[in-house]
């Protein structure tokens, strides 16, 4: 396999990534869920593809030797203030995929967990309350009034 072929699969699966982001439509918390997820996978794949290509412009540049003679000596400098600017780029893509993980995380504290918390608190409160009930055995009873003890 060349790197030309890794390097269609690569941008294949990143557009394959932004497409599915593209075709998602907010009407679920599963929707949500998959937009976080697909986020941080297009996060993660930036990071890492921009941060190796920041890491191969600085050993380039670093190599390269101009006519001045200046640049023999601070090539090495320089290329890392070049591929300083990429890494940046790669701190912002890591950060663009963490964004997705806490967006859900979020709306999970402030929106699933409270609804959870409701529910749980409204069947807690049926069960305590006294009241009238048809059809219910009483506590400690064998049953309804006419139906046989078995013996």
């Amino acid at each position: 396999m060349s790197d030309s072929d890794s390097g269609e699969k690569l941008g294949s699966n990143l557009s394959q990534l932004i497409q599915q982001l593209e075709k998602i439509e907010f009407a679920t918390d599963r929707d949500l869920y998959q937009y976080a997820r697909i986020l941080r996978a297009i996060g993660l794949e930036l990071h890492m593809r921009i941060g190796m290509d920041a890491d191969m412009v600085g050993a380039i540049l670093s190599q390269y030797r101009g006519k001045w003679w200046t640049f023999g000596a601070q090539s090495k400098i320089r290329s890392k203030l070049v591929s300083a600017h990429l890494k940046g780029g790669a701190s912002a893509a890591k950060v663009l995929g963490l964004s997705g993980v806490k967006m859900y995380a979020s709306f999970v504290k402030h929106f699933i967990q409270p609804e959870i918390e409701a529910e749980r608190k409204a069947r807690e409160g049926k069960g305590s309350k006294p009241g009238f009930s048809i059809g219910d055995k009483p506590k400690g009873a064998a049953g309804r009034p006419g139906e046989g003890r078995a013996a």
